[in-house]
Order: C-alpha cells, then sequence, then structure tokens
C-alpha cells in the first residue's frame, strides 16, 4: 500500500471516530410507527356552506388565479413535455 493510500485510511478512520464521539452526544429519540390506515381519515360531510361564503370564496380565489376564461374557469398550459410525446 502506498503512502497516500495509508494517509487517506488514517484520515477516514479518523473522520469515522470523530462521527462516533459526536453521535454519541445525540440525545435518544423514540421511533413512531404510524398505521397505514389513519392516512385515510375522511371527515364527515356535514351541511353546505352558506352561498353568500361560497360566492366570496369563489371571487377570491378567482382574483388569485393567474388567468380565467369569461365563464370565470382558471386557465393553465399544458407541461411543454408533455406535448414532445
Amino acid at each position: 500500500m502506498t503512502d497516500k493510500m495509508k494517509e487517506i485510511e488514517r484520515s477516514a478512520e479518523e473522520i469515522v471516530k470523530s462521527f462516533t464521539q459526536a453521535a454519541e452526544k445525540l440525545p435518544e429519540l423514540k421511533e413512531m410507527y404510524y398505521s397505514q390506515e389513519i392516512y385515510n381519515i375522511v371527515r364527515a360531510d356535514g351541511e353546505p356552506s352558506p352561498a353568500e361564503i361560497r360566492a366570496e370564496f369563489r371571487k377570491r380565489f378567482i382574483s388569485n388565479m393567474p388567468r380565467s376564461d369569461e365563464e370565470g374557469n382558471l386557465k393553465v398550459e399544458a407541461a411543454r413535455w408533455a406535448k414532445e410525446r
């Protein structure tokens, strides 16, 4: 083994040793596991919101859209990469 390879190996051992010493000071964390069923929770349907609130939401939503057509529908551009296929 050449001197350069020995130096690299020694440096790598020092890095691993210093990492191990630093990791010993880290707090121990308890792992948590979640059931996949938890992510599929759906809220129960309730009464629809009043028409005034829906109209106000629609007005604010349309004002935030980059572009809309005459009927107030959102206008979007298809991805250019999709056209190449």
